[in-house]
């Protein structure tokens, strides 16, 4: 089983509490360029500054963002602007939030400390390949702070609803801490000391796996910094802090990835839809913005991957059903270390069949030719300014799906799911490195 436990927080302190909703931001690796400016701009100590600083022209390897980062942890761990929990604790968060249809969303997760294990071992388990660029990026910052400022999101299974009742009886209690943040979306969080209720809730997990839904790239860093620190740091490097949420909470979204591509030349073009009639049912969609409806309708009926696709211009849209006889074609368990559930899945049949053979995209090739969104509005509207030749659209991911691969051993391709909600950062953080004075 996943091994989890409480951790003393680092937060900021009740001087800052009215201005809490000031303080915090969404993950860094969402957060555009201007967006990091104006959390620059919100607040004087807003988490940007040590989570995602400003990279300057100027930046040396003695001076740049990471190590202002730790100059600046130091100065508010000095003045008591952060400050460590005076007890270990489970940080039990309820974030209520509007997706991207339109419909409220109430979600329960609990932030805690997860012992670390290589993957592969078989409790913890990777849903989505990995980039080298943000694993660097994370390790540097990890390296000079000690500090990891957002969590890891994770997911599990708890068909007897045994963890739900223990965080409901929680609930019932008056928060530590309520804001709304800079989205509009409502959070509350309790700080759970007593020992009576941790043991309860670890206990409850006994025997429990883990999911991560985001954050593969802080993982894969915290695995680096024990292996490179564990000698230094001391058993606090065996440990990860994750946000976990049961995999079937009524608040948990997962929204499919857009391909957005351009560079497609006519002739291209032209092979494409010829071929396309070869692996396809195509059936037009009256208009643009039913087109996710119409997938969602066709996938249900049909049983069987749908992509949509709108074409140059912006005013055409298209489903495209995949044929039987796909798999038998494609497959060839001697050729593939995949499974045949791997290559039946919408987004695997989009980047290797429409991207890489009949638009001739290959690995290693899509670098400014595909780009990604999780908004049908912005995709039909790239594609309608000529910004981009075209998007496809695989349909929604089955969290069900996604579990049974990864514990199969596993990943889907980069860029497969988008969870929701994103977990802001900035409410508890985990210092690993007491060499920053806390006390």
């Amino acid at each position: 089983m996943a091994k989890i436990l409480p951790f003393t927080g680092l937060r900021y302190t009740k001087a800052l509490k009215t201005a809490i909703n000031r303080l915090v931001t969404p993950p860094y690796d969402i957060i555009s360029e201007q967006e990091q400016k104006a959390f620059y701009r919100a607040h004087q100590r807003n988490i940007i500054r040590l989570e995602y600083g400003i990279t300057k022209a100027t930046d040396t390897a003695k001076n740049n963002r990471y190590t202002r980062a730790k100059k600046i942890l130091q100065k508010w761990l000095d003045a008591k602007i952060l400050a460590p929990e005076a007890k270990p604790a489970f940080y039990l968060l309820q974030t209520e939030y509007v997706d991207p249809e339109g419909a409220k969303k109430k979600f329960t997760g609990i932030f805690t400390r997860v012992k670390l294990e290589r993957f592969g071992e078989g409790k913890i388990l990777p849903h989505e390949k990995t980039y080298e660029g943000p694993k660097t990026d994370r390790f540097n910052l990890l390296k000079e702070t000690g500090v990891s400022f957002s969590p890891v999101f994770s997911l599990y299974r708890d068909p007897s609803q045994r963890i739900r009742m223990l965080f409901n009886k929680q609930m019932t209690k008056p928060p530590t801490l309520k804001l709304k943040d800079w989205s509009g979306s409502q959070h509350q969080l309790w700080v759970i000391t007593h020992p009576t209720q941790i043991a309860a809730i670890q206990n409850a997990f006994q025997g429990k796996k883990l999911l991560i839904a985001d954050g593969h790239h802080r993982y894969l860093t915290a695995i680096r910094y024990q292996k490179e620190f564990r000698d230094q740091i001391g058993p606090d490097a065996d440990w990860v802090m994750m946000c976990v949420a049961e995999i079937h909470d009524p608040g948990l979204s997962i929204l499919p990835v857009y391909r957005l591509v351009k560079g497609i030349s006519r002739n291209q073009w032209t092979v494409f839809k010829k071929k396309c009639g070869d692996y396809f049912e195509i059936e037009k969609v009256p208009e643009v913005k039913q087109l996710r409806e119409a997938q969602t309708l066709a996938v249900k009926k049909n049983r069987c991957a749908v992509i949509g696709y709108i074409e140059k211009g912006g005013k055409n849209a298209y489903l495209m059903r995949v044929k039987q006889g796909y798999l038998e074609a494609f497959y060839n368990p001697s050729e593939t270390r995949h499974s045949r559930i791997y290559h039946r899945l919408d987004v695997v049949i989009l980047n290797q069949l429409i991207l890489h053979q009949l638009l001739d995209i290959r690995p290693g090739e899509d670098k400014g030719r595909v780009w990604y969104t999780k908004n049908l509005k912005e995709a039909q509207q790239t594609v309608e300014r000529g910004m981009a030749q075209a998007a496809f659209l695989p349909g929604l991911p089955n969290v069900d799906a996604i579990w049974d691969l990864a514990k199969q051993g596993e990943t889907m391709p980069q860029k497969s799911t988008y969870f929701l909600p994103k977990l802001i950062t900035g409410l508890v953080m985990n210092q690993m490195n007491t060499e920053l004075d806390a006390s």
